[in-house]
């Protein structure tokens, strides 16, 4: 059979073109994504880090301990970790020189949002050297990493968490890839910061983990970490870990979205292909070959193509590699730096996925092929009959599918709306709905046109008692799309895909974003002013102190923190909760309450979420660490219904302790009887040089918008851009694969008096027909995904806006309008080109012959 499938994609070759295409693309894709998800892997363990220059590096390593039923006990780290202890400090330095690390916010006027003070001590260890100038001698002189000589001798504001002061900068050290510091001398850096966030340690290493061992035992304790797990030591590092998360789930995302619609691809390829072999296959069945042997050629077609398209894709995986790190760094997604190494695993997994891809993508259409009869080679009519096999088919699986995704999503919207506000969770959804219907494109098709053609074929009826050609055009390029079944099944199949997977995609990602807006416009709905952070990583205390001392305004800070409650397992849950003035809370913020008050919180209470472990209800007892490790009990003031927010608890500042978090954000109220202009002006004066921008409610939630629009465009190009052009390929390649059975109908039209014009509008028609049904099958799968998570979300933020991308869908159905009809007219014209039907007819005979 392998000689025969040789044989056959040399003389069709144009049969799989489109097959070939569509998977040299998806490996592509695939190779393109696992070669920049390989160069991920290893970019947080960069050579030069804080630390790289130490033997060893000790570490504050507070976790919750938990023990299970067993008796094993795990430890779950802190986000807040709390510095070295004195007898932890001298008992390292026992065993030889050690430095001690004092890490703070410090920021020049001007400088970047990241930059840290720390003690000039400490530069030895990350490989710091002095490009210019000198160490700073004295309180108020420091040494600006990665700074230009010119600075020297300047003397420059500089803003810390206690508010500004002046320094004289006295050198300037080379770039490091790792951070932007600023250093003191030790002394005012211990001043500044007196906790000890990090010990070098020049002597034995095992040494050091002996000195540690036993004066760490308890509260303080810590880690030693030598080799390249001092890099985990680095802020940088974490750092980095998340911006390549935010680069492979994305492009994960893509290659398999890509994948998804590769098959689907393939599927309709090959069901094409066979359709117009059928009668080939059936003569092989006549000559003696077997549906054992007739399903292994369809096997090894695949197998032929899925191996020249995998290695084709792989070449194009090597060009889309650059390209695809040039377009992250273009939108700041990773820094310039950033590398694409070649890695062969990454090319042979692509390749070998592409294969199974292939494979796969010809289950059906082999066991289709292995049913054909011998006699079919002989009884067989002109007439495309019904395939009723393939659509009980189509409807059982693809009525499963759709019964699983209308449930899924009536499910989330009634009984677990919080899950319809992730991103993750609505993709999963998504594709079961497009999956669902790019199932049954091919029978909704047909009932679709009738439906949609029924008053026009009415109108075109009546004209055609006054011989009116255009009624003649559209009752032919109709009844052709109806009875045509596998070529307007072909040809509505990857208009449904692109309709649909962008119209649920684009458009969940974009409700639940809307969501996230209504829910910020929800909670500052009360306020009239937010104080945010402007270029700055938070507020001040100095700022937050001006603030509060304005007169005539109600101010609330609100600062990040993490609490952990205990789940059953036993493990901890992190949620993200705010440190808040409570005194003021329900004054100035509308929160989404469901039992109790937020007007209770206060110190020794807690606000949680419906998501808290254990459901709570207001007036119980919760037990929880705090992000330094502590562990309180607080009574619950009251229960917030699971939103868009991504804040899940408040609690009293006080609880929470100072740390070293800035405050996020300061949401104020005027008072009443309070004069609004003179208030405004105050504020104005008590953020103006401390880094804080002064916002209406409005512009804090278009603000969200546009962050929010700007991460989603970024993520769903990488996920939607090449799975589209897989669909409209196909499409493409559908309409070019038909030419040959479409030449004996235009044939028949010329003999029949149509001319040659009327002929290629009723072919246009025709492809405008199938194009616009898919994208109405397309639109109902959107209004679906769209659907239900509104639903949800409205559960959530109350009224909340259904986005549907109106503009992207229609750019993309003139795409496929605009490829659809090139693909058709364009070879119908060249067709016709041979004169009347009488030659047209010869020349079809002529080429079976």
């Amino acid at each position: 059979m392998l000689s025969v499938a040789l044989s056959t994609l040399r003389v069709r070759w144009t049969s799989f073109v489109g097959t070939f295409v569509a998977l040299c693309l998806g490996v592509g894709l695939m190779a393109t994504a696992m070669l920049v998800i390989g160069a991920t892997a290893g970019v947080a363990d960069l050579a030069q880090q804080r630390w790289s220059g130490a033997p060893a590096v000790v570490v504050p390593d507070t976790g919750i301990d938990l023990a299970d039923s067993d008796g094993q006990v795990q430890s779950v780290a802190v986000a807040q970790q709390p510095g070295l202890g004195p007898e932890l400090v001298a008992a390292v330095a026992r065993t030889g020189r050690v430095v001690e690390d004092h890490t703070f916010y410090a920021q020049l006027a001007g400088g970047p949002a990241d930059q840290v003070g720390r003690g000039w001590s400490a530069a030895e260890a990350g490989g710091y050297r002095l490009a210019s100038g000198s160490a700073p001698a004295a309180d108020g002189q420091v040494v600006v990493g990665g700074g230009e000589a010119g600075l020297i001798g300047r003397t420059l504001p500089l803003l810390t968490a206690d508010g500004p002061r002046r320094v004289t900068v006295t050198g300037v050290t080379d770039a490091v890839p790792f951070e932007h510091a600023v250093f003191f001398t030790d002394a005012e850096a211990t001043r500044i910061s007196p906790a000890v966030d990090a010990l070098a340690a020049y002597g034995p290493a095992d040494a050091v983990r002996r000195a540690v061992t036993e004066a760490g035992r308890g509260p303080g304790r810590a880690a030693v970490l030598t080799g390249k797990e001092r890099a985990t030591a680095d802020p940088h590092h974490a750092f980095l870990l998340s911006q390549m998360d935010n680069v492979d789930t994305p492009l994960g995302l893509a290659a398999g979205v890509a994948g998804f619609v590769a098959v689907f691809v393939v599927a309709g390829t090959f069901a094409l292909s066979i359709a117009q072999r059928r009668r080939e296959l059936a003569l092989l069945r006549l000559i003696g070959s077997t549906r054992r042997q007739l399903r292994r050629l369809i096997h090894a077609e695949a197998v032929l193509v899925g191996v020249l398209a995998s290695a084709a894709g792989c070449g194009l995986g090597l060009v889309g590699a650059p390209l695809c790190r040039n377009w992250l760094v273009d939108r700041h997604i990773v820094s310039p730096d950033f590398t694409v190494p070649i890695t062969v695993w990454a090319l042979a997994t692509a390749a070998t996925i592409g294969l199974v891809t292939a494979v796969v993508g010809v289950v059906v259409s082999s066991v289709r092929a292995g049913l054909i009869s011998p006699g079919e080679a002989l009884r067989e009519a002109a007439v495309e009959r019904s395939p009723k096999g393939a659509n009980r088919f189509r409807w059982v699986v693809g009525g499963l599918a759709l019964a699983a995704g209308v449930v899924a999503v009536s499910g989330t919207a009634t009984m677990q709306p919080e899950a319809g506000s992730n991103a993750a969770a609505s993709a999963s959804l998504v594709l079961v709905i497009v999956g669902a219907f790019v199932t049954l494109a091919g029978v909704l098709a047909g009932p679709v046109i009738r439906l949609v053609t029924g008053l026009p074929a009415r109108f075109s009826r009546s004209g055609a008692d006054t011989e009116d050609a255009g009624g003649a055009v559209w009752s032919t390029a109709r009844q052709s799309a109806l009875t045509a079944f596998r070529r307007t099944a072909a040809t509505t199949t990857p208009v449904v895909i692109v309709v649909s997977l962008a119209g649920c995609l684009l458009g969940s990602i974009g409700t639940i974003n809307a969501a996230q807006v209504s829910a910020v416009g929800r909670q500052l709905s009360r306020a009239d002013w937010v104080v945010s952070p402007a270029g700055t990583p938070g507020l001040t205390r100095a700022l937050v102190d001006q603030v509060r001392a304005v007169p005539g305004i109600t101010a609330v800070v609100s600062t990040p923190t993490t609490v952990y409650a205990e789940e059953q397992g036993p493990s901890a849950l992190a949620l993200q909760a705010a440190a808040v003035d409570a005194a003021g809370l329900a004054t100035v913020a509308e929160l989404p309450v469901v039992s109790g008050s937020a007007a209770d919180l206060k110190p020794g209470s807690i606000i949680v979420n419906s998501v808290w472990p254990g459901s709570p209800h207001a007036g119980d007892e919760v037990s929880t660490w705090l992000a330094d490790g502590s562990r309180k009990s607080f009574k619950v003031a009251a229960v917030l219904q699971a939103g868009a927010d991504s804040t899940q608890a408040y609690l009293d500042a006080s609880a929470a302790g100072a740390g070293s978090v800035l405050p996020s954000r300061i949401i104020v109220k005027l008072t009443p009887g309070a004069d609004r202009a003179v208030a405004a002006s105050a504020l104005q004066t008590a953020v103006s040089d401390l880094g804080g921008r002064i916002s209406t409610p409005d512009e804090v939630s278009a603000a969200a918008t546009d962050a929010n629009q700007e991460s989603s465009k970024n993520g769903m190009l990488m996920i939607l851009g090449l799975s589209v052009l897989y669909a409209l390929v196909a499409l493409a390649n559908t309409l070019v694969m038909t030419l040959g059975d479409r030449r004996r109908e235009l044939a028949m039209l010329r003999l029949a008096g149509a001319t040659r014009g009327q002929v290629l509008r009723a072919v246009a028609t025709e492809t405008l027909l199938c194009v616009g049904a898919g994208a109405l099958v397309g639109a109902v799968a959107s209004a679906i995904s769209i659907g239900g998570s509104w639903a949800a979300l409205r559960q959530l933020v109350g009224p909340t806006p259904a986005v549907v991308p109106w503009a992207t869908l229609g750019e993309l159905l003139a795409v496929c309008a605009a490829i659809g009809l090139a693909a058709a007219v364009v070879p119908a014209a060249l067709a016709l080109r041979g004169g009347d039907g009488r030659s047209i007819l010869a020349g079809v005979a002529g080429e079976a012959g």
